[in-house]
């Protein structure tokens, strides 16, 4: 059995009596077994790790999908058919999408994606497509959308597909420097054959993604340095590449006006209420607004055309409204539970490349969230970043999901791979697969596993 399988106990069986109706209060029901009426039995509910990143995964996309329908919501005539409208729209389509593609990589095994050589593995081509679509933003075929241009748009009649390759970037960066960790093993701590070439690579990524997005740009770069020291690399090669890190970031942001005044606003922001202040003042209202319980579920005021970007960068700043910090609380457990699930399915896989893959993806999507939730509540300066899984982005939503699914296909080989060397491990294995899970202590567990 399993060391991460986890059991909920009920009771063996509630039988409850059929009484005939009348005026006195029913009985309760009785555990045990009785002489007249029906009974069920309640089996324990037994929750894997990868079964329980899916939920907190569906739970956030469900959370997201309501909030998104929210912030969208303008004073309009009521529609009849709302209730229709609601899972025929473009966020409902892309919560679909985003579910199979959680579904297709968990049943995937994710290390064929390292491949028999670097240059020829799955994660090479997924960057090169990524640095390619990068580059074509800065081209005339990238399209702005409130003041950015992050987007490719392809246009098909009426209709418009939006992309942004800054999230496939993202996530193709993680995958690659997992597997850049098992092909250069032994060339890693090296600096001219190792470290030069794979930094040389992140670099070129984030400078790509830095013109117009230093948010994704910076969360990237930190996380690929952690799995930088992961793999090997010397601390010390990274120390060489602070000072020009921060040189470049010094640029990115004091060369950049209304970057500058952002962080020079940061700490003041009532010096310019209607300027580089507006958008840290209205998320302040609306967390002071919605107290412990919220306005109630589509009651929000600051939507109405005063908190910026509602459907986007402050979305949880709407939650704050409208749920107030009991729905706060709850996204952020649900953030909490699955940086703690991300971390155990990494403790418990082997391999080098799940490790380091399993990391990147919790990592990635703790951070994020951590850096979204930071704005909202004005304890960093003001930057364009989502809220994963729960701002309005169906590429954000869909490739976010699915590297959650990939954490969830490592759990599952893991889980596989445990199960079928359990019998050969101790003499004990046959024993504890027969007993019920109340039965099998840690401690037998440890000795098997």
């Amino acid at each position: 059995m399993p060391r991460n399988t986890y059991h909920i106990h009920w009771p063996n069986r509630i039988n409850w009596p059929l009484t005939a109706r009348s005026n006195a209060a029913p009985s309760s029901p009785r555990c045990g077994p009785g002489p007249g009426g029906f009974s069920v039995a309640l089996r324990p509910v037994t929750l894997t790790l990868d079964q329980i990143l899916g939920l907190v995964c569906l739970s956030l996309l469900g959370i997201g999908l309501v909030m998104v329908h929210s912030a969208n919501a303008r004073i309009s005539d009521f529609s009849r058919h709302w209730f229709i409208h609601f899972f025929i729209s473009s966020a409902a389509l892309h919560m679909l999408l985003a579910v199979l593609a959680m579904c297709l990589v968990w049943r995937f095994d994710y290390r064929r994606l390292i491949g028999r050589s670097l240059p020829l593995s799955a994660v090479t081509f997924l960057l090169i497509a990524a640095l390619l679509l990068l580059a074509l933003v800065l081209t005339h075929l990238g399209t702005s959308i409130n003041g950015a241009r992050r987007w490719l748009l392809l246009r098909t009649g009426s209709h418009a597909i939006s992309f942004e390759p800054s999230e496939l970037a993202k996530w193709s960066l993680v995958l690659f420097i997992s597997a850049y960790a098992m092909h250069r093993e032994d060339k890693i701590r090296d600096f001219l054959r190792g470290f030069l070439p794979l930094t040389a690579i992140i670099g070129i990524t984030c400078v790509l993604i830095l013109k117009e997005d230093f948010g994704t740009a910076a969360l990237i770069a930190g996380v690929s340095a952690i799995l930088m020291l992961m793999a090997g690399c010397r601390w010390w090669h990274l120390a060489i590449l602070v000072p020009g890190v921060l040189v470049l970031g010094y640029f990115a942001v004091w060369h950049i006006p209304y970057r500058r005044e952002r962080l020079l606003i940061f700490l003041h922001p009532h010096l310019d209420p209607r300027g580089a202040g507006y958008n840290p003042i209205q998320s302040l209202l609306s967390f002071s607004s919605g107290g412990f319980w919220g306005r109630g579920l589509g009651n929000g005021i600051q939507k109405l055309g005063y908190l910026p970007e509602a459907n986007t960068d402050f979305i949880f700043s709407l939650i704050a409204e409208e749920l107030g910090f009991f729905g706060c609380m709850v996204v952020v457990s649900l953030y909490l539970i699955l940086t703690i699930c991300g971390w155990r399915v990494v403790c418990r896989t082997r391999d080098l490349f799940g490790k380091m893959a399993g990391f990147g993806c919790t990592a990635m999507i703790s951070l994020q969230a951590a850096m979204n939730i930071a704005v909202a509540t004005v304890s960093v300066p003001t930057k364009g970043i989502a809220l994963p899984l729960i701002s309005s982005g169906g590429t954000s939503w869909i490739l976010t999901a699915a590297a959650i699914g990939l954490l969830m296909s490592i759990e599952r080989t893991t889980r596989m791979e445990m199960t079928h060397r359990l019998p050969a491990a101790s003499g004990q294995a046959d024993r504890l697969l027969k007993l019920p899970a109340a039965a099998v202590n840690d401690s037998e567990m440890r000795t098997v596993a």
